[in-house]
């Protein structure tokens, strides 16, 4: 609600509505709401002159519903009901509208959906009516789609799917939170009825996926998956305004909103990441294409994606390119495909220059009609794999936040060794485990010539299941992208149209059945934790209330309240002198080892070096297969010796002294709070030595074991930043140059050749590798890391002294309360706080 439009009109006239003398600090978004509500459903009955017993009992229901519950909101509201009916605030509109303007278009859309619920009441929907809600919505500019859905929906006619879904998110409770609670129940109250109101029919046919396209089909499991979200969300919501209550009552610590705002902005944010690789052969961009139900990538026999693409759901088409200093520009929808393209020229030379120089990072393309991204999934197109060594890296990289990899191969090229090599690869990031979300989709099936040779290709591909690279059932498909998609575009059946459909259900069903469920019990997990955390800290509120604290030991408990605060200042400055030694330490064996005989041991292992590549009729290739392995080897011996046996080490090291530091302030602090305990009768002690455990070598040990990127350690895979080396073009063309009489010479054999090739190529890379410019990167990384990594053990001790301090507060405030008010009623309000806890446990 844009607050600002609420001026000197609006208090006057509510000032008018309510009889009393109101400023602009008393007009609050509820009380607009409400009045609005109140009148707009006031409209709707008398529009028809006349009044059912059923729409004045419609009426009381609503208000009910949305949760006039409180008694100083029940006061308000017969204020407005009965000035709202004398004044006929619902019949002039010119005074109406001044407080309609304010809202939000979502605000809007809430009111005239329980309008229009309103409206049918009495089993039908009048034209009086209809006209009523018309004319005031043009009023508000409230686009008119959205008024066909609403007012054909409760009419019970049929009426455009995509529109009423966008309806259905605008007015989704979980927007409404911070207005308060009368906002999140009326949308309760609308949503429940939207939902009832699925229809399957459809006003617009031509704006919605047919249903042979498995992009629109159903997509059950996923739409179910969002339903069950949005229920946990709902569940937040509810457990949220539990908690502002009992820290408005001074019951429950501050801390536990963080928590819960936490837990719901995790969940807010989840998204099922798809991306999808493959060799520029493979018919990639195709299968994206299919999958997405409209021919959106481009498509061409040569590489073509010059960036990456993140293809998503929005209300409206648009793009979105974000560059590498995070600048972000929406360009016209028709560059696009030009953007998102690798030119012509660059693809027939092989040029990594031009992915080199795109200062493009990313292209977010938005699309209203993307059934399977309407469900929460984001598919990531990648650069491709085997076209340059910066593609295959950047891509390798991007799926490790990727919750499923489509890896595309071509049936007449099924899995060449580079292809193999990718894969064992990915399998490395992983931690060297069988790929369990990896999908392999043996692509061009249509090209194949007859039944034994299709035999032969699915032979060949399942082979990699049994070889331990990928896990799981049916993770192999064999499909034609172009045929699937052609049916799809042209609403019509084939066979490629059938296994497509049968692996997008298992994708479909993978994303919902492993990872989504996962999601779903990780944050009902937390809230049922946070739920018996509230219920604790009521259950010795009541014990409290039973107690009487000796006026001489509020001192005492002030006292102690300053004295968290400077312990946890100390706990600052620890973690700060750790954080600085540990990062000039690291920087130091950072440039010890570059300075020392890693250049000598990568060109060591250079000797070992394969290749596939001649070295006189394929150099070019050749050069970049060796800068390949160069930054294999690179990472490789970081891994193993810097990471493994200096920088773990160092940081356990400074991480062990730290804790004991931090447990040392936190063990004083218990002792002390146990001696309060003692004379008042507390339990603070009790309190904090539970959470002492976050602080015991579980933590550090965790960071020792991370081993390979994505190897389960807190923050080991955070230094794992040494990006993929890349030569400048010139530099390439010049290692060209300087091996070519070497090459060529017959004084050498190919061999010989060739590690002289691997040699001036290590030396070549080192140089650059070395250069300030890439050192200064590369140490801003590991300082960041650093940083992360101490800050949180801050932050884990500041939530833990906040949450003391939180509960010390709020026990002076309830001894003040039990001076002042009845005992009985103080402790039968805790005792029915906490039944609404124990209640919501069983939600």
């Amino acid at each position: 609600m844009n607050t600002q439009l609420i001026g000197s009109q609006a208090v006057k006239l509510l000032s008018k509505l309510t009889g009393q003398d109101l400023t602009v600090n008393d007009i609050t978004p509820q009380v607009v709401f409400m009045t609005d509500l109140i009148a707009l459903l006031k409209g709707v009955i008398h529009a028809d002159a006349k009044v059912s017993e059923d729409e004045v009992a419609h009426f009381k229901a609503t208000l009910g519903r949305i949760g006039l519950t409180n008694r100083q909101t029940i006061e308000i509201a017969k204020l407005l009901l009965s000035g709202v009916q004398k004044f006929k605030l619902h019949s002039d509109i010119d005074d109406f509208l001044i407080l309609l303007v304010p809202l939000s278009e979502a605000e809007k859309l809430l009111l005239f959906g329980l309008g229009y619920r309103m409206a049918i009441a009495d089993s039908s929907l009048d034209e009086s009516e209809s006209k009523y809600l018309r004319d005031l919505g043009k009023r508000l500019e409230i686009e008119s789609r959205y008024l066909d859905v609403l007012e054909s929906s409760f009419a019970g006619k049929s009426y455009n799917n995509q529109d009423f879904q966008e309806i259905c998110d605008l007015v989704d409770p979980s927007r409404f939170h911070d207005l308060g609670t009368v906002f999140v129940n009326a949308a309760d109250d609308l949503l429940s009825a939207l939902n009832q109101l699925v229809k399957t029919e459809i006003k617009e046919p031509q704006n919605i996926p047919s249903p042979t396209n498995s992009v629109s089909g159903e997509y059950q499991k996923l739409q179910g998956f969002q339903l069950q979200k949005q229920s946990l969300l709902k569940r937040i919501n509810h457990l949220s305004q539990l908690i502002d209550d009992g820290i408005k009552e001074s019951l429950l610590p501050v801390t536990f909103r963080d928590e819960i705002q936490a837990i719901k902005d995790k969940l807010e944010s989840q998204r099922f990441r798809v991306a999808v690789i493959g060799d520029f052969s493979t018919g990639k961009s195709t299968l994206l294409n299919a999958l997405l139900g409209e021919k959106i990538q481009p498509t061409s026999a040569l590489p073509c994606s010059g960036t990456i693409s993140i293809l998503k759901y929005g209300e409206t088409k648009r793009v979105i390119c974000r560059y590498r200093d995070d600048s972000e520009e929406e360009v016209p929808l028709e560059e696009y495909k030009s953007k998102a393209a690798m030119s012509k020229q660059a693809a027939l030379e092989d040029s990594t220059e031009e992915i080199l120089n795109n200062n493009i990072k990313e292209i977010i393309f938005e699309h209203p009609n993307l059934s399977l991204c309407r469900n929460g999934v984001e598919i990531i197109d990648t650069l491709g794999l085997n076209h340059c060594n910066e593609a295959t890296e950047v891509t390798l990289k991007l799926i490790q936040t990727a919750d499923a990899i489509i890896f595309t191969s071509n049936a007449g090229q099924l899995l060449n060794q580079g292809e193999k090599d990718a894969l064992r690869s990915i399998k490395q990031r992983y931690g060297n485990k069988p790929l369990e979300n990896l999908f392999l989709v043996v692509n061009f099936m249509d090209n194949l010539d007859d039944d034994e040779e299709i035999q032969e290709v699915q032979d060949r591909a399942n082979k990699f299941t049994l070889d331990e690279l990928i896990s799981g059932s049916d993770r192999v498909h064999f499909i034609s992208a172009k045929l699937a998609l052609k049916a799809i575009i042209n609403n019509s059946i084939n066979e490629y149209l059938d296994s497509f459909q049968h692996f997008t259900k298992i994708l479909e069903s993978f994303l919902t059945d492993e990872i989504g469920l996962l999601v779903l019990q990780s944050s009902n997990q937390k809230l049922d934790e946070l739920t018996q955390k509230c219920i604790s800290n009521l259950n010795h509120a009541i014990n409290n209330v039973d107690q009487t604290i000796d006026p001489a030991y509020k001192q005492e408990i002030l006292e102690k309240i300053g004295e968290a605060s400077g312990r946890f200042i100390s706990i600052c400055n620890e973690v700060k002198i750790s954080n600085e030694r540990a990062k000039t330490s690291a920087l130091e064996s950072w440039k010890g080892n570059i300075n020392g005989d890693l250049k000598n041991k990568i060109i060591k292992v250079s000797d070992n070096w394969k290749t596939v590549h001649n070295p006189i009729f394929s150099r070019d290739k050749l050069v970049n297969d060796a800068i390949r392995q160069f930054n294999e080897a690179l990472k490789a011996d970081i891994t193993t010796v810097w990471i493994g046996r200096v920088l773990k080490p160092l940081l356990m090291g400074e991480l062990e002294l730290l804790d004991r530091k931090i447990k040392k302030e936190f063990k004083s602090l218990n002792l002390s709070f146990a001696i309060l305990d003692e004379k008042v009768g507390t339990n603070f002690g009790d309190e904090i030595a539970p959470n002492l455990q976050d602080f015991d070598v579980s933590f550090i040990a965790a960071f020792a074991g991370g081993g390979a990127i994505g190897g389960g350690g807190a923050v080991a895979a955070a230094f794992f930043l040494i990006p993929a080396f890349t030569l400048a073009p010139a530099i390439i063309t010049g290692i060209l140059a300087a091996v070519a009489i070497a090459a060529l010479s017959g004084t050498k054999a190919t061999i010989d050749a060739y590690k002289y090739i691997a040699k001036k190529v290590c030396e070549e890379c080192f140089k650059e590798f070395a250069k300030e410019e890439v050192q200064e990167r590369i140490e801003q990384e590991i300082k960041k890391s650093i940083d992360e990594l101490f800050v949180n053990r801050a932050k884990t001790a500041g939530d833990l002294i906040k949450q003391v301090i939180s509960e010390c507060e709020n026990l002076l405030v309830l001894e003040e309360r039990k001076q002042q008010e009845e005992v009985d009623r103080l402790r039968s309000l805790i005792s029915s706080k906490k039944q609404e806890f124990e209640k919501s446990l069983s939600i």
